[in-house]
């Protein structure tokens, strides 16, 4: 009973140290995403300032129960640039935990990247796919936290 408790707690643990950029800091800024027919989105412009640093950016949505969506996953790059210099880049997804026999959709929060803005300005944030669009994304929004505790490295 002990080391399973103690296996809960450690898994537990380990989960919560992926999720410091949503969690951590303060909620300064959400911007609502536009989404193009072929599921990338148009860039928006984030004023940040260095007294925001560590900042997260925290990408939101809500993914739809469609049995022909189940198991898939949409994959994309996402740019911060400031004066056509990237700051912060990552690739990740967005996966439909569903099946064919068990659609489901949801709610998704995924921290895209830290950043410490080396000036206060005008930031441009690109978000675009990096392979054919497989699920559909309702509701994007960009979570902009500053101040926040990046997890170690």
């Amino acid at each position: 009973m002990f080391a399973a408790r103690s296996l809960l707690v450690a898994a537990a643990l380990l989960f919560l140290s992926a999720c410091e950029g949503l969690f951590t800091g303060t909620q300064e800024q959400t911007h609502p995403l536009t989404q193009a027919e072929d599921g990338s989105f148009e860039a928006i412009t984030l004023q940040l300032t260095p007294e925001m640093n560590p900042i997260a950016l925290n990408f939101h949505g809500e993914t739809i129960a469609d049995a022909n969506e189940g198991g898939r996953w949409n994959a994309y790059q996402a740019t911060l640039s400031f004066d056509a210099a990237t700051v912060a880049s990552a690739s990740f997804n967005i996966n439909n935990a569903g099946t064919n026999d068990h659609p489901q959709g949801g709610a998704f929060a995924q921290t895209l990247f830290f950043v410490n803005v080396p000036q206060a300005g005008e930031y441009r944030l690109a978000i675009g796919l990096t392979r054919s669009k497989e699920i559909t994304i309702e509701q994007p929004r960009i979570e902009i936290r500053r101040n926040t505790q990046p997890p170690p490295r």
